[in-house]
């Protein structure tokens, strides 16, 4: 699950996430093809989608939308580099609370990365090895920032796997 972003992030992102996998041949960001987004949840198996979308409905209705800055430049060394996502003092809370709801799912797995362990971003390239540096150095003097809303959670699902990249489908957003 994640956040969609919307405004000039979308195309600062989708050129940054271009230049690199183009100089870089650092495809898989690129291939994925997903929306400009942030992460609120990794990949899991919904064992009752109905019982999710419930919980995302209550709790659309019942927040407010809030803000985050986007802008910058992140990574996970020698792994991942990213756009940093900064939320709000409100938007941390809203994603606690949304956390908190997810967890009444008995059913909901959870990675080391999840909840209280997310970093949020979204991504400009993944399994950059060892072209990492040299990656992180053309980055360099190209940031941008951006003000941004978490006013949505979108529910993906798997489309398919091509050559070893996993490619997703926007399942049904939910608006704050």
């Amino acid at each position: 699950m994640f956040c969609k972003l919307k405004g000039d992030i979308e195309k600062y992102h989708h050129n940054i996430v271009n230049m690199v996998a183009k100089q870089f041949e650092l495809i898989v960001t690129k291939e994925e093809n997903l929306p400009t987004h942030f992460t609120l949840k990794y990949w899991f198996e919904a064992e009752n989608i109905n019982e999710l979308e419930r919980i995302i409905e209550n709790f659309c209705e019942t927040h407010e939308k809030t803000s985050v800055k986007v802008g910058g430049f992140g990574s996970f060394p020698q792994k991942a580099l990213f756009i940093d996502v900064q939320l709000s003092d409100e938007a941390k809370k809203t994603f606690i609370a949304f956390i908190s709801e997810l967890r009444k799912l008995s059913w909901m797995s959870w990675n080391k990365w999840d909840a209280e362990n997310l970093r949020f971003h979204t991504s400009i390239a993944e399994d950059c090895d060892e072209k990492y540096n040299r990656v992180w150095e053309f980055l360099q003097g190209k940031e941008k920032y951006f003000d941004c809303l978490f006013d949505n959670i979108t529910i993906l699902k798997e489309k398919s796997r091509e050559n070893g990249i996993l490619k997703w489908e926007i399942y049904k957003t939910h608006w704050i």
